[in-house]
């Protein structure tokens, strides 16, 4: 099993998101890029963001809770379960990605978990952005 070591709070979704949460997530690839669609109620209107994960090489969606396939132990859960996009610095999946890249590119692994919808997204990418 690979160990992911400490997280590190990258983006917390609930500073622009509503207490209750997305009203619904889109998750696609364009290229080598994984775009995660984030919609929202904001009042009376429907809002959208978007995560962007930069040369992606590897993603992973499940329902949770439930089973993981992956064999990459859990972790402290608490920051993704608070809607928290947290990087993994130390993780063995991210490495091994980098060693079967012979240190060419840089490979980060990312976690998030959409609460309203119980959806659990791990992420193995270059970098993440938010756009509007």
């Amino acid at each position: 099993m690979m160990k992911i070591g400490h997280g590190v709070e990258v983006l917390d979704l609930y500073e622009w998101l509503p207490g209750h949460g997305e009203t619904r997530v889109e998750i696609r690839m364009e290229g080598a890029e994984l775009i995660v669609a984030v919609t929202y109620d904001d009042e009376a209107i429907e809002r959208e963001r978007k995560l962007r994960f930069s040369s992606v090489c590897s993603f992973y969606l499940q329902t949770f809770p439930g089973p993981t396939m992956l064999g990459i132990e859990t972790g402290d859960a608490n920051p993704i379960l608070r809607g928290v996009l947290v990087e993994y610095p130390d993780s063995e999946a991210a490495a091994a990605w980098r060693r079967h890249f012979n240190h060419s590119r840089s490979v980060r692994h990312y976690s998030i978990a959409f609460l309203a919808e119980n959806l659990l997204l791990a992420v193995w990418a270059d970098s993440v952005s938010v756009s509007k």
